[in-house]
């Protein structure tokens, strides 16, 4: 598939792309690393075991990369988890993390099941400028929403 175009100028497109998409454990462990255009075998087993054969990794932080407080960020993320959670989505937590650390780790889900269309109306609806999504092929690549 294309990618989708975006306007976001290159150097956080290329800070998307860099980024480290972990995924915890639920003790808080990081279980695995997710990479953009990588593809995955851990995913692929993850897939067998969650019954699904695509997943999306989300966070509600930060929306339209505007730093928020620590406080306002968990806040979104336990309202992203609990509207999850009332439509019967299953999910992973996780965090995003820039490996030049010039911007925070930020708290995010990997939901097992989420196809493309929907992953990007739960993206726009919490405001992010994109997100991860991981098809068939357990190749994760970024889908831009601004």
């Amino acid at each position: 598939m294309p990618p989708t175009p975006t306007s976001l100028p290159a150097e956080l497109q290329q800070a998307y792309e860099n980024a480290l998409y972990r995924v915890f454990d639920p003790a808080g462990a990081v279980v695995h690393t997710l990479r953009v255009g990588r593809c995955d075998a851990w995913l692929k087993q993850a897939y067998l075991a969650h019954q699904s054969s695509s997943a999306c990794y989300l966070t509600a932080c930060n929306p339209l990369g505007q730093r928020l407080s620590d406080a306002e960020n968990a806040q979104r993320m336990q309202q992203l988890r609990t509207a999850l959670q009332r439509q019967g989505w299953r999910f992973e937590a996780g965090q995003g993390q820039d490996p030049a650390a010039l911007w925070p780790g930020e708290d995010s889900l990997l939901i097992w099941g989420m196809d493309e269309a929907t992953a990007m109306d739960w993206g726009r609806q919490w405001q992010q400028n994109a997100l991860l999504f991981c098809s068939a092929d357990a190749v994760p690549r970024l889908l831009w929403l601004r």
